[in-house]
């Protein structure tokens, strides 16, 4: 599958614009996740595969306290079995492909938020699944089944490709590099694929966690349907906190009248603020770095209005 950049059925205001048009950002998460993922593939290929077997998901997780990390872990490993590594170069130019917009669209930190919750609900789904399935078909939970261990980034991917979806859903896309069609019908396909082989309706085993793939979708169509917002698990934000204490507390001993250094430090805020939104989007301020724009942005235009 692969992006075609139509001049048609454009989501931004300016007509020459296509969802994946470079919007300079100083770190691209992106990029960032990409590159762990193939650091983290190389030293299990080198390993023989032993970082999957520590850091896969499996309903024996459940069981063992002391292995919930896995959840989270498991997103990172892929296939090394493999003659060619389909399975990690076929997940990162997904991510890489539907990814860039969706983060240009969400900033790179509330991206990357979505993005790690995202691996977890797959694999909280991958940890219990076994254990509900093992349950159904034995009424016990059989080592066989629970200690099969799932790995790869594949539900998180379709949570992007969904919340893509969702947010340009008349992009047009190539499946299969030939066929173009839009983007939601595309999301729409490949969920029902999924949902057809996890019922088992082709009648074929498969090592596929179709399961996964549809708690990720269902995750990215949740995320955009409920306008969730995950900025609250930004930690930085104590930093701007202590930051701010202490600019008040040294504004506060002040006993100098000096507007030229009020309105240099009104800048600097600015300026700050500004960067924020670059990386992170609007619905990261707080209420006071809202009003501190706003103060600054009237002061700039009552500057242009006497010049």
């Amino acid at each position: 599958m692969i992006a075609r950049m139509g001049l048609n059925e454009r989501d931004y205001s300016r007509s020459e614009r296509t969802p994946w048009d470079r919007i300079e950002n100083p770190l691209s998460m992106i990029k960032v996740l990409i590159g762990i993922n193939v650091a983290l593939f190389a030293v299990d290929w080198l390993s023989k595969g032993l970082l999957s077997d520590w850091f896969g998901v499996s309903g024996q997780t459940l069981l063992q306290p002391w292995l919930w990390f896995q959840p989270l872990t498991y997103g990172f490993m892929h296939n090394t079995e493999e003659v060619l590594p389909l399975h990690i170069l076929f997940n990162m130019f997904l991510l890489f492909v539907f990814g860039s917009p969706v983060e240009q669209r969400l900033g790179g930190q509330e991206f990357l938020r979505f993005y790690l919750i995202a691996v977890i609900a797959g694999g909280i789904v991958g940890m219990l699944y076994p254990c509900a399935i093992s349950l159904f078909q034995t009424g016990q939970l059989s080592p066989e089944i629970i200690g099969v261990s799932t790995i790869g980034a594949s539900g998180a991917v379709i949570a992007v490709m969904v919340l893509f979806a969702c947010y340009f859903p008349h992009q047009e896309v190539l499946f299969m590099f030939v066929f173009p069609v839009k983007a939601w019908v595309l999301a729409s396909v490949l969920v029902l694929i999924d949902l057809v082989s996890a019922l088992g309706l082709f009648g074929s085993a498969s090592s596929t966690a179709f399961e996964v793939h549809l708690a990720g979708a269902l995750f990215g169509f949740l995320y955009h349907r409920l306008q969730w917002s995950f900025h609250w698990l930004d930690f930085r934000r104590f930093g701007d906190f202590k930051d701010e204490m202490r600019l008040k507390s040294r504004r506060a001993k002040l006993k100098l009248h000096d507007p030229d250094k009020k309105i240099r430090a009104e800048a600097e805020d600015a300026d700050r603020i500004l960067a924020k939104i670059h990386e992170s989007g609007e619905s990261s301020l707080t209420s006071s770095e809202r009003k501190t724009l706003e103060r600054y942005s009237r002061r700039q235009r009552q500057k242009r209005e006497l010049d």
